[in-house]
């Protein structure tokens, strides 16, 4: 392929990287920082013979290995430990931080326009993708280098210098790999967001398949491209050959974007729209109609992997409440029937509680999508259209606020749904349908309240609505890792999931229940009558 396709993309690297210095730059301080600070940590938590005993028995359980994958043989250390609880979970997070960056500098720039700017000038036709594929490069290598060097310095007790690297640069491979793999599927369609619900649906299905394989059949984690993670034997064996694997898979995928980059229209992808109906539905009539229309496969997509991503976890409930049949010294002290079946149901609502905190955060990101789209929709001009007929902007505004709310809720529903059919499928004593009920009930209410901070901010701070995303990440981060890295009680307190207590293992507490309910609503509210008060074009 001639040089003259790549004209200029030196320059146009510059202008993106000039554009998406402050988000770069937040993005690898939290993720390095987390991944330092927790290395730090864990000699205090993990520091004794003791406290490593402890903590792997739990980590060989079906239900950590089905979360963070399994451990090599012992003897262990705690860099073992770190390794095998942090490796699964930063590669997810660096899957997800590439797809923001790959849909936003490809398909994203598209749908706004300035890719159709950009290549008026003269630059060659591949040279806005080659840009982006450039700066997923320049993202990933720093946070690589980011990682390793932080590793080195928390001085973490049993680690060495080779699993340093191997461990940061593993890692950054990981997020490269998914990062163009997200390009190339950006190819296929012909949105921003039809990308990024076909990128998260791929990254899906490999979690899922990494989890089957971890805890029924470990030889086929390898089938799982985000598995290859696990084969690293950090600490131990040092494997650069799942490094390998990734550099290959992203050379391949870079090669197929750019293959089908010259075979594709701008703006189109390569699979054709369906064609639409000669007339519009009556349904197309309003608001309610229309932004369904739009949103209807999204939804359907959240709801139904959802229901299927929960039912994976139920399918492993079996495995989960025999943990009491490995340990002779726990049956003994359980001889009665009755009293070993009331500790099996404790440990499964204890892991009830802990997949909720999960399930909760993911089905808030269908609702803050949905109404964040009032302010995508206000900077691509829109919204004009329908503001030139009688609609007002409350109706405008409630529409999407109510449809963002439901979805979440329905998304929540489906979760739960799905691991009591998994669960109560596989269980010789099936769990009460009230204990599901109880933990969906619990978690709604401050799941409504994260969906409605992005109403808030839609309304009074449009250009800031990505802090909700960032508080996302730190309400996971404290409810999945909070009793891990043992924090104390007021770290808990800094999301609405730390008053509601471990649900279904505790009782529900409906006074926080309606209190939480209530602060949702008068967030809503604000929002709400904040983008009566704000210019149309404040987002801009």
């Amino acid at each position: 392929m001639p040089k003259r396709a790549y004209f200029r993309t030196g320059r146009i690297l510059a202008i993106n990287l000039r554009r998406d210095w402050l988000k770069m730059t937040t993005w690898m301080l939290v993720m390095a920082g987390l991944f330092a600070s927790v290395a730090f940590k864990f000699n205090d938590l993990y520091g004794t013979k003791t406290a490593i005993a402890q903590i792997i028995t739990t980590l060989k359980t079906p239900a950590m290995i089905s979360l963070f994958g399994r451990l090599p043989g012992g003897p262990y250390t705690t860099a073992d430990i770190f390794a095998s609880e942090m490796t699964v979970f930063m590669a997810i997070f660096g899957a997800i931080m590439n797809f923001s960056f790959a849909i936003s500098l490809t398909r994203g720039d598209e749908d706004s326009g300035v890719t159709e700017l950009v290549s008026a000038h003269a630059v060659g036709p591949y040279a806005t993708l080659t840009a982006a594929i450039t700066e997923l490069l320049v993202l990933n290598g720093t946070l690589a280098l980011l990682y390793s060097f932080g590793l080195q310095f928390a001085g973490l007790r049993g680690t060495d210098t080779a699993g340093n690297f191997v461990l940061g640069i593993g890692l950054g491979l990981n997020g490269l790999m998914f990062g163009v793999l997200a390009i190339l599927l950006a190819q296929l369609v012909e949105s921003s967001r039809a990308a990024t619900g076909l990128s998260y649906a791929i990254f899906g299905l490999a979690y899922l398949s990494r989890m089957a394989a971890d805890v029924s059949h470990p030889k086929y984690t390898w089938l799982s491209p985000l598995g290859w993670v696990e084969k690293f034997q950090t600490y131990r064996q040092n494997n650069w050959l799942p490094a390998l694997f990734m550099l290959i898979a992203s050379a391949i995928f870079i090669g197929g974007a750019i293959f089908l980059r010259s075979h594709r229209d701008l703006n189109a992808g390569i699979i054709a729209t369906r064609p639409g109906r000669k007339s519009a539905s009556f349904m197309l009539q309003g608001p309610i109609g229309l932004f369904w229309r739009l949103e209807r496969n999204t939804i359907l997509i959240w709801v139904i992997g959802m229901f299927l991503f929960a039912a994976m976890y139920g399918s492993v409930f079996d495995t989960v409440a025999g943990i009491l049949k490995t340990n002779p010294l726990t049956m003994r002290l359980l001889a009665d029937p009755h009293a070993a079946a009331a500790a099996q149901t404790q440990i499964l609502k204890s892991f009830i509680a802990m997949l909720m905190i999960i399930f909760a955060v993911v089905s808030a990101i269908p609702g803050i999508q949905i109404i964040n789209r009032l302010v995508g929709d206000e900077k691509k001009g829109f919204f004009e259209s329908l503001h030139a007929r009688p609609i007002s902007r409350l109706r405008l505004n409630g529409t999407l606020t109510c449809l963002g709310l439901l979805t979440s809720t329905i998304t929540l529903a489906a979760s739960v749904a799905g691991l009591e059919i998994a669960a109560n499928s596989v269980l010789k004593h099936p769990l009460a349908t009230k204990l599901f009920v109880n933990a969906f009930t619990a978690n709604l209410a401050p799941m409504l309240v994260m969906v409605a901070i992005s109403v808030c901010l839609v309304g009074w701070l449009p250009r800031l609505i990505a802090l909700n995303w960032g508080y996302l990440g730190l309400t996971f981060g404290v409810g999945y890792f909070g009793r891990l890295l043992d924090l104390p009680s007021w770290a808990t307190k800094l999301t609405p999931f730390g008053f509601i207590g471990r649900v279904p293992a505790v009782a529900v507490q409906w006074p926080t229940f309606w209190w939480q309910l209530g602060i949702a609503l008068v967030i809503v509210i604000v929002g709400l009558v904040g983008y009566q008060r704000r210019d149309i074009d404040a987002a801009n």
